[in-house]
């Protein structure tokens, strides 16, 4: 080395304040990813056939978590929720009544909602749908919920209303398997 050169560690000190730079970012972009999870979004697979065709089984989506604590929930909307009857299990389901709604279900396969007759158009074609008919007047902070496959789906038809706050999401987007993008 050159005498007019000095080694005085100043290249060890900046080295190691690059790895730190390094380290912090990276600790801050989990943080940041860790916080999103667990505030915004959701990744979540679609336990059921109940949804066929909308959703698939095995389908991976993503669920918006602020949805409901930021806005409201409205008919037609698939949302994902706690189920209170299959022991905690997380459910995919089409909000089809809300808090105050009259919903009428008749043999025909015909849905009322308020006495309007709603339109199914995401229903699968060819299914022989039919009902009991029934009139159920959904409560207050209460939603009436059906799978979109009606003849292979265990919903309010079955198990009642749900509560609002069972509700975690809304589905976003279908992020897996590229095909059904």
């Amino acid at each position: 080395m050159p005498d007019n050169i000095k080694n005085d560690g100043g290249g060890t000190k900046k080295a190691g304040q690059e790895i730190l730079g390094y380290f912090i970012a990276v600790i801050s972009a989990v943080a940041v990813a860790i916080l999103i999870r667990i505030f915004i979004f959701e990744p979540f697979i679609v336990p059921t056939p109940s949804m066929e065709p909308t959703l698939m089984v095995g389908d991976k989506v993503i669920v918006n978590k602020l949805s409901y604590k930021a806005g409201t929930l409205a008919r037609g909307d698939i949302i994902a929720f706690h189920s209170a009857t299959e022991d905690g299990k997380e459910l995919v389901k089409r909000a089809i009544a809300i808090e105050g709604d009259e919903i009428v279900l008749t043999s025909e396969g015909e849905i009322f909602v308020n006495g309007e007759r709603i339109e199914e158009k995401y229903l699968p074609d060819g299914q022989n749908i039919s009902y009991l008919n029934q009139t159920i007047t959904v409560g207050e902070d209460e939603v009436f919920v059906m799978g979109d496959n009606r003849n292979n789906s265990f919903d309010s038809r079955y198990f009642g209303t749900i509560q609002e706050e069972d509700i975690f999401g809304e589905f976003l987007i279908v992020y897996w398997p590229p095909s059904r993008w």
